[in-house]
């Protein structure tokens, strides 16, 4: 039987995986166009139980590319039987024409670093889709965000002092550590309607007492913005105002829209859409 369920790529976060799950392979894209194929016989026991384990760019066997109604395969592997390759392609093929992307998120078991002072959750570290999994060795309770030389966060006030600040993902990063505490800990939870309670919507805590640590906070949330967008069961509200902070980065917005499982604005993200094209047509 084909599985198809979304989850989310951790860590750090940089967005959300769709997975067409054969049983003998798997199917991983984070654009729902190019598909990386990774066969369970030729994964080793690391990537099937590590934190790569969802991740497209890790131990692909092929790739297989869907325009529309269209698709097109390309061979990474020489050893792969050419008939298993073109039945496998069609396969998955057939399971994203019938059940379109965004796919509904299956991981909603979390692990979670906790705030030292309450034990409260603070940043999401892991996520899994079986029960089982939560069994196996969990990375060390430590969040880490996306590497500045991958997404620039611009901070308007390190501008101003003229001497070298270092990037806003990495001062984030550092007050994330502070507040875990000298002996951070991290629990698994098993989370329903992620709409309805009160974990951090945005994958860490938003609320924060100092002004400078909310500043940062803020700023990386709101370059992460396009891309925490992708993530299923937001509640109203922050979408909304992630749809409206996404708009600053129309490329960014374009790239991912087909993701979206839901839109609060559309005229709003239809018009940075139409921006991202006419910015590419005169740069052409």
């Amino acid at each position: 039987m084909i599985r198809a369920y979304s989850k989310r790529l951790l860590l750090p976060y940089v967005g959300v995986v769709q997975v067409v799950d054969l049983g003998w392979a798997r199917a991983l894209s984070i654009d729902g166009k190019n598909w990386a194929i990774r066969y369970t016989q030729d994964e080793n026991r690391q990537t099937l139980k590590g934190p790569h384990s969802h991740d497209p760019r890790v131990n692909l066997a092929m790739m297989v590319n869907i325009e529309g109604d269209q698709f097109k395969t390309r061979i990474m592997r020489p050893a792969l039987n050419p008939d298993r390759v073109r039945l496998d392609s069609q396969r998955i093929f057939d399971a994203i024409s019938t059940v379109q992307v965004p796919f509904k998120a299956a991981d909603r078991y979390e692990y979670w670093l906790l705030d030292a002072s309450d034990e409260s959750p603070l940043a999401l570290l892991q996520s899994c889709v079986n029960e089982q999994e939560m069994t196996r060795p969990a990375s060390p309770p430590e969040w880490h965000a996306i590497p500045a030389a991958e997404l620039a966060v611009p901070d308007p006030d390190s501008q101003l002092e003229g001497n070298y600040v270092p990037p806003v993902n990495y001062r984030l990063q550092t007050i994330i550590e502070e507040r875990a505490g000298n002996k951070p800990q991290a629990a698994w939870f098993e989370r329903q309607e992620p709409a309805t309670d009160d974990f951090p919507s945005c994958l860490i805590s938003d609320e924060w007492e100092d002004p400078e640590c909310q500043r940062l906070c803020d700023l990386y949330l709101q370059r992460l913005s396009p891309r925490l967008l992708m993530v299923d069961g937001l509640p109203r509200m922050v979408r909304e105002r992630l749809e409206q902070a996404a708009c600053d980065y129309v490329f960014d917005v374009e790239k991912f829209y087909p993701l979206y499982p839901e839109v609060v604005d559309n005229s709003l993200l239809n018009t940075a859409r139409i921006e991202a094209r006419m910015r590419r047509a005169n740069q052409a």
